[in-house]
């Protein structure tokens, strides 16, 4: 006689040659079913099984650089300012007076070896 609790899983002994991919079936169907449940609760209080969610795809995940939306002018302008190439190339004194770069690799050049 069959017992009501369910369908009969064959038990495993030591002879079994397939017992991996059998205990494999059982957890997925194990899975399968949890997922099914997922899917027939209304309450939300089930979390999805992440067997069975799909990777995100690419673009969803890293977006290119062409798709973004185009910068303000005010954020545009921001990262002008504080580029690289906009960096200060003279020092300036407390006179006034600019020295560019190339104007003091001049000098220290020619005063190397002052003392």
């Amino acid at each position: 006689m069959r017992s009501p609790q369910g369908p009969q899983t064959v038990p495993h002994t030591r002879f079994s040659l397939d017992g991996a991919p059998s205990q494999e079936l059982g957890r997925f169907y194990q899975l399968s079913q949890q997922h099914r449940e997922f899917y027939q609760d209304k309450s939300g209080t089930l979390h999805p099984i992440p067997y069975f969610v799909l990777p995100s795809k690419e673009k969803e995940r890293f977006p290119h650089p062409l798709d973004l939306t185009p910068l303000s002018a005010k954020t545009r302008w921001h990262l002008l300012r504080v580029s690289p190439v906009n960096l200060r190339t003279y020092q300036t004194f407390p006179s006034g007076k600019r020295v560019t770069s190339q104007e003091r690799q001049l000098r220290d050049c020619f005063f190397e070896y002052r003392a």
